[in-house]
């Protein structure tokens, strides 16, 4: 079956009260709110082709760090799957340690793509990728907001590969108070601040009528477990497969079961399968 998402691209009117209260709180599916995403936080896929064609087999940064180890879980899990519905937040340029741009161009998955750092973003667009994408975050709360994102860059951009490079960038994070110091980063990076507006996943999903995601892939830098509470407890979007990075061991196992979820791997990044879902019998007799 070929999935068929649809956004409608006329400008609907929206109350000034409205826009004012994105800072928070509205509720994840408040119409006024998936209107403003479809018409103003949506990018639509492009019609243009990939500019990476000359590296057509290849994700930048493929051999770096857990690229290879999730990669070889997702490709075992989906490498048969035409079709498909994914998200990826943290999606830095749409191309460095990608988890999704295989499935887009060899499978045919459709699927969303956030990016919160506008330098990051601009340089998505530049890819020519074949799904929606947005300039937003994803909110830790189960309500849209606005935040602080602490954007992280080379300081001597000269002295590192582009490879590397992209990773620094990959630090960039929402300003908390539990993100933890790291001089080594602080030494090597300049720091930028901005304001950026947040939206629950679930509002995403109901502003793209999409029901089920084949594959969630989450890298925000240690917000993943409060964006998963809300939209694992309103059980109105079905998340088949999660793959979240969880290097600063903030991941409860034990409330992920709770909510339906089954750990069936576990490195820097943890892999969870939804219960009852057929892709465990697939995980049964798989060696990594």
């Amino acid at each position: 079956m070929i999935l068929q998402v649809s956004v409608s691209t006329r400008r609907t009117t929206v109350s000034q009260d409205t826009w004012a209260r994105l800072a928070g709180p509205l509720q994840a599916d408040d119409e006024a709110v998936l209107s403003i995403i479809r018409d103003r936080y949506l990018h639509p896929p492009s019609t243009l082709p990939y500019t990476n064609s000359n590296r057509s087999r290849d994700i930048i940064g493929s051999t770096d760090f857990t690229w290879p180890w999730i990669h070889k879980h997702l490709a075992h899990l989906f490498g048969d799957q035409q079709r498909g519905f994914f998200v990826e937040a943290g999606a830095l340029d749409g191309v460095y340690l990608s988890n999704t741009l295989w499935l887009e161009r060899n499978l045919g998955w459709s699927g969303l793509l956030i990016e919160p750092d506008v330098k990051s973003y601009s340089a998505l667009l530049t890819k020519h990728r074949k799904v929606w994408s947005s300039n937003t975050c994803l909110s830790s709360e189960p309500y849209p907001k606005t935040t602080v994102l602490v954007s992280r860059r080379v300081v001597e951009k000269t002295i590192v590969d582009v490879s590397y490079w992209w990773a620094f960038r990959g630090r960039t994070h929402e300003l908390r108070d539990d993100q933890p110091y790291s001089e080594e980063l602080e030494s090597r990076t300049d720091s930028s601040y901005s304001i950026v507006q947040c939206f629950p996943l679930l509002s995403y999903l109901l502003a793209l009528n999409v029901s089920t995601v084949d594959l969630l892939s989450l890298d925000i830098q240690g917000t993943e477990p409060l964006v998963l509470r809300p939209i694992l407890a309103s059980k109105r979007v079905s998340l088949r497969v999660i793959v979240v990075e969880d290097e600063l061991k903030r991941m409860n196992q034990s409330h992920m079961e709770t909510q339906g979820y089954q750990l069936v791997a576990s490195n820097i990044d943890q892999i969870y399968i939804k219960k009852g879902d057929p892709l465990l019998y697939r995980m049964a007799n798989f060696t990594a």
